[in-house]
């Protein structure tokens, strides 16, 4: 056999593979030979998933049971492709177990899932704490912190806590990504859909006092009106724990929010 059909032969074989595990290939085709974006969930080579991973998230996360099995094989993809790139620092004697990498993970799987960018590349270091910690940076105990130099911080017990009640809109992991997903996007020079949003939707609750309104009204809990991010964060734990309220109290700001995460959690 020539050394040219060998080569043909393992370009074959590749393109077989890549036909059979790729995830949206023939959507990433058609992008393509338009000039048009990649779809979000393309991936030439998706990664596997333990069976013990699929099954604590198919027992714990209700976001990853309703998906269809085509996107909760994009979803444990991407759970292990976040965890590659990041190191966990383990304070107060804490050992890293699956169950913390699961749901610190699935938290930031979950709010990037209509994004192409879901790995949060600027972040490195994950520091979980067992309980509330001293933060240099604010001088307070606080529950989380999220830091621009590349580290996200979690009281593993507020973790666990914002887990443990769905539907309350307090998610200590959803906070501190969308934190994090702020930082991402805004220090990215390139413009994007997310960027694009995120403008109007500064421009809109400055306008209209919904800083004031979310609160008085107890749409959002008081910590929203902190400032325009803690805003961010904590609509956005409303996002996936309160969708259809959020909506109904809010409808222009939830219309932006789908459009800044291009995802839509809403029954009504």
């Amino acid at each position: 056999m020539t050394f040219q059909s060998v080569l043909i032969i393992a370009a074959i074989a590749l393109w077989l593979y890549v036909s059979i595990t790729a995830i949206d290939l023939r959507k990433a085709i058609l992008a393509f030979l338009s000039g048009q974006p990649l779809p979000p969930h393309f991936e030439v080579f998706p990664c596997r998933v333990s069976a013990h991973y699929k099954q604590m998230l198919y027992k714990n996360d209700k976001f990853y049971r309703e998906l269809s099995p085509k996107h909760q094989k994009t979803f444990g993809s991407r759970l292990m492709k976040f965890l590659e790139g990041k190191y966990f620092d383990m304070r107060d004697g804490l050992r890293l177990s699956t169950e913390m990498e699961v749901l610190i993970a699935s938290a930031a799987v979950k709010i990037t899932f209509g994004l192409r960018n879901f790995e949060f590349e600027r972040f490195h270091t994950i520091i979980i704490y067992s309980d509330e910690f001293y933060s240099n940076a604010s001088e307070l105990y606080v529950k989380g912190e999220t830091n621009s130099s590349g580290v996200i911080v979690f009281s593993w017990k507020d973790l666990m806590y914002g887990a443990s009640i769905p539907d309350d809109s307090i998610n200590l992991g959803y906070h501190e990504f969308a934190h994090a997903l702020f930082i991402e996007y805004l220090l990215d020079p390139y413009e994007s859909k997310f960027k694009e949003y995120y403008r109007e939707w500064l421009v809109y609750i400055s306008n209209n006092d919904k800083l004031e309104e979310a609160t008085q009204k107890q749409i959002f809990r008081d910590y929203a009106a902190a400032n325009e991010m803690e805003f961010f964060a904590v609509a956005l734990e409303n996002f996936f724990e309160k969708p259809d309220h959020f909506k109904k109290e809010l409808p222009h700001l939830y219309s932006l929010m789908v459009e800044m995460l291009n995802q839509d959690l809403s029954k009504k």
